[in-house]
């Protein structure tokens, strides 16, 4: 079977059992009855896969793929369309999984490489950070896994087209929850209240106001952030002062630097409320994924190799999205890619899709990264 045709099977049989989280029965029985096949040491790992080929070197390069779903109802319309009523693969990971498998089968037939190869096929991308726990289980020091390399399908590339950059290349992210704690009273005696819906407004002009002020401070496209809030519940009557509002937005930075100096206008700003109206602001968040950066000697030692088989584009600026891919980056040296579809079909839509030949270009990639030393 050529590349294409084992990439596009691969491909199209995973597209079809898409599972969430860590509930991931049929993808992960599908990844193993692939990987029993080869010469390989085939593992369970905090509730992925793992497939080691051990070449005989000191050291191991990894290569990972995301198993994961989404609660996603699919309307496309191909012959393999998701089985599964409400989970779709819209994030691409069906093809992720493809490429690493298809790797997997070309390293058992190669049996003199520069290093070792641990394929890792990771659970809870989506949700809950499968990565951190991987790396915590010790494997990457247990195998000496020196590098590790990962791809994600990119819709704003050209088809084809592979991308990256030296340092951040995707974002800290966040969720944050604000809630304000006023005191009801009829509309018409507004005195008599806090008015905690009132208090949100003016909270949120402002952050937003605050924000602007500092975004000249950034020098570069790396320093960029983000605070926006996308949900807001306050009230329980048209003619009653509300007592409480809720609100909850997103955080995203490049840097724990920047990241920081947005939670430190979120909290500030809430203080300062609290002390003029006389309501109670709690404020919380939550660790989200760091961000991702590449490492600048391993993305420099790679990138001639790259350039000279591949369509290659440098990026201009990092992607404000997330990815806990991240971790791994923590623990040993790391380079992430973007290889583009081409479609300008937003991630997480009910009719993402992408045409299988790209996963060639991706294969070929890594590859290249596996026979650079």
């Amino acid at each position: 079977m050529n590349s294409l045709k084992q990439l596009t099977f691969h491909r199209r049989e995973l597209h079809k059992i898409p599972e969430l989280d860590r509930d991931l029965p049929k993808t992960k029985t599908y990844i193993r009855t692939i990987l029993n096949t080869l010469d390989c040491k085939v593992f369970d790992v905090t509730g992925g896969i793992c497939a080691y080929f051990d070449r005989g070197s000191e050291n191991t390069t990894a290569f990972r793929a995301d198993m994961d779903a989404l609660p996603i109802k699919e309307i496309n319309s191909h012959d393999f369309v998701s089985i599964h009523e409400g989970n779709m693969h819209a994030c691409g990971h069906d093809g992720h999984m493809a490429m690493v498998l298809s790797l997997a089968q070309y390293v058992d037939r190669e049996k003199e490489l520069p290093c070792n190869v641990l394929c890792i096929f990771q659970p809870s991308e989506e949700t809950t950070g499968g990565a951190k726990n991987i790396c915590e289980t010790g494997v990457l020091k247990k195998y000496n896994v020196t590098k590790i390399f990962g791809v994600h399908l990119w819709p704003f590339l050209d088809f084809g087209q592979i991308g990256s950059k030296t340092g951040p290349i995707m974002a800290k992210s966040s969720e944050i929850n604000i809630e304000i704690f006023g005191k009801a009273s009829h509309a018409t005696k507004p005195e008599n209240g806090i008015d905690a819906l009132l208090i949100c407004c003016e909270y949120i002009h402002k952050v937003y106001e605050a924000k602007a002020n500092i975004d000249y401070l950034n020098d570069s496209a790396d320093e960029s952030t983000i605070i926006r809030f996308g949900h807001m519940e306050s009230g329980t009557a048209r003619n009653v002062i509300s007592n409480h509002s809720l609100l909850q937005g997103t955080i995203r930075a490049f840097s724990e630097e920047k990241f920081m100096s947005m939670i430190r206008i979120l909290k500030c700003t809430a203080s300062d409320f609290s002390e003029k109206t006389n309501c109670r602001i709690t404020f919380d968040y939550n660790e989200g994924y760091p961000p991702v950066i590449n490492n600048d000697e391993l993305y420099k030692k790679v990138l001639p190799e790259i350039k000279k088989n591949l369509k290659y584009m440098e990026l201009d600026a990092p992607a404000m999205t997330s990815d806990d891919y991240s971790f791994y980056g923590l623990n040993i040296p790391s380079v992430f890619f973007f290889l583009g579809t081409g479609t300008n079909i937003d991630l997480h839509s009910n009719n993402f899709d992408f045409d299988e030949s790209i996963l060639v270009q991706g294969l070929e990639l890594y590859k290249i990264l596996l026979h650079t030393d």
